[in-house]
């Protein structure tokens, strides 16, 4: 007895340790993809830190000297303060029309029976798989007749045309779980189909209203070519466009322009940390329901 329970630990042992191998080898292996995914940010920062003349002589290093006059340059000459207020102008404008839009068609393709649902259902997933970039002419000519072009409702309006799609069918999918007896019974105490949906529907759906808040503004603040084709006066440009024109036609600052870069990437890396766990449990509860 005492034998075979010495032959059991040994076996137990020696399937062991194959599964320590492998929990060691995959953590090496994210090791690894995580030093690759941070390294850029830091060397960003660190180069930003540096002067033109250490940059010239240490490129690669930590910053012997760190200064904070590439931030205060990219901040005034760089014209970064202007272009992170118009980027906040169109990106909360593009974010909250975008979210009125597809919370009113989700409901209306979840609950409400009407000839063509389907098809129109249909049609907007069929819109998901057009490439932007498709359409970019076509765009772009519409905005010039109707006047659109250098204002930031122009570029607003795009935004939103483009977040529909996925939005649509993210809130049309959360508000198909709301039980088909909650809205009848709300309609029978009187309520309005505008009712129905900002005081049950958008109170149940907000972990996927707050998801698809959080990728239409990573989305929207990083974007930059119909930014840049739209927006072509300098007063009005985002910060992305604004970035792009820190680099010189023959000759580029990089400690300057890696300020700018960084100002641009923060509030992208603030929302990020604070939220990570709302994306994750928003697009979880969606894809469960």
């Amino acid at each position: 007895m005492g034998k075979t329970s010495l032959d059991g630990a040994r076996d137990l042992r020696r399937l062991g340790k194959p599964r320590r191998l492998g929990r060691i080898a995959t953590t090496i292996a994210l090791g690894a993809v995580s030093v690759t995914t941070i390294y850029p940010l830091v060397f960003m920062v660190f180069t930003a830190l540096k002067g033109k003349r250490e940059y010239l002589f240490n490129r690669y290093g930590v910053p012997a000297h760190p200064t904070m006059e590439n931030f205060v340059g990219a901040w005034t000459y760089g014209k970064v303060g202007l272009y992170i207020g118009n980027s906040f102008i169109v990106v909360v404008g593009a974010m909250v029309l975008s979210w009125i839009v597809c919370a009113t068609a989700g409901y209306a393709l979840s609950h409400l029976r009407f000839a063509g649902r389907k098809v129109m259902f249909l049609a907007i997933l069929g819109s998901m798989m057009i490439a932007p970039q498709v359409i970019i002419i076509p765009v772009y000519t519409m905005l010039i007749h109707l006047g659109l072009l250098n204002k930031h409702i122009g570029l607003i309006l795009v935004y939103v045309t483009f977040a529909t799609p996925f939005g649509t069918y993210l809130l049309t999918s959360y508000f198909r779980s709301v039980p088909g007896e909650l809205v009848e019974a709300a309609e029978v105490d009187g309520a309005g189909h505008l009712q129905i949906l900002w005081r049950i529907m958008v109170p149940i759906a907000r972990p996927a209203m707050l998801t698809l808040g959080i990728f239409n503004f990573l989305w929207m603040w990083n974007e930059l070519l119909f930014a840049l084709l739209i927006l072509q006066d300098d007063k009005v440009r985002t910060l992305m466009v604004g970035v792009a024109n820190l680099r010189g036609q023959y000759t580029t600052n990089i400690p300057l322009l890696s300020a700018g870069l960084f100002l641009a990437a923060a509030p992208v890396l603030v929302i990020f940390f604070f939220f990570q766990a709302q994306i994750t449990k928003g697009m979880t509860m969606g894809a469960v329901k």
